[in-house]
């Protein structure tokens, strides 16, 4: 006999796997977006298509396992009180890989033109991307902890923080230099800074989702 207690348990066990493999396909996607950003800094533009494929991919497989977590969750019905703070968790990760996707497909069209971007700008996105790929590994963290010490999710928050700060800072000199370098057509301009701007709002996810974690550190466990 599983007594409710118990139930419940197993439940806030399970879905917190689910969150973590979901955010463990988010980092792979994004450390993707910055494999792709280097190939097309190097003018590797065959590599830049399969790039886009692989976050195509590892997207879908995040929009799989979110559905999935959103299943079960609704299955559990009352028995798990912290459902919703699982689904506030959950939302903003998974947005992280369809923003990653938007960065990657407008890389992959600049590719196929075949469109010189000044090397200066393109080592701006991969730094940018580079600290954005941090604000999601110390989000994991912040995810991770939650098994085995809630207490410390406060903490490692902290650094989420700290992290997206650092890309905003980068974002907005990246912004700048687009909006001011006048080589470059208006179509690309648009198109970089979009680039950037996805990239900053994957950063400002990651802020997000050490929120919903912070509230589900103290509400279910």
């Amino acid at each position: 006999m599983v007594f409710p207690a118990e139930a419940t348990l197993r439940l806030r066990r399970r879905s917190l796997q689910v969150c973590q493999e979901l955010m463990r396909l988010v980092v792979d996607t994004v450390r993707e977006t910055v494999v792709q950003t280097g190939a097309f800094q190097k003018g590797d533009f065959k590599a830049v298509e399969q790039a886009y494929g692989n976050i195509t991919q590892l997207k879908e497989k995040a929009m799989e396992t979110k559905r999935g977590l959103t299943n079960e969750l609704i299955e559990a019905g009352a028995i798990l009180l912290s459902r919703e703070d699982f689904l506030r968790l959950a939302a903003p990760i998974t947005e992280m890989s369809d923003l990653a996707e938007g960065v990657s497909y407008r890389l992959k069209e600049l590719a196929s033109r075949k469109t010189k971007v000044p090397k200066e700008i393109c080592s701006d996105l991969v730094n940018l991307a580079d600290a954005v790929l941090n604000s999601a590994l110390r989000l994991r963290e912040v995810i991770i902890s939650l098994s085995y010490d809630p207490s410390k999710v406060e903490e490692l928050a902290k650094n989420v923080e700290s992290s997206e700060r650092i890309v905003d800072t980068l974002y907005r000199s990246t912004d700048t230099r687009i909006i001011f370098y006048d080589k470059i057509e208006i179509p690309i301009i648009i198109v970089l800074r979009d680039i950037a701007n996805l990239l900053e709002e994957i950063a400002d996810k990651t802020e997000d989702a050490a929120d919903s974690a912070r509230v589900l550190a103290l509400s279910a466990f």
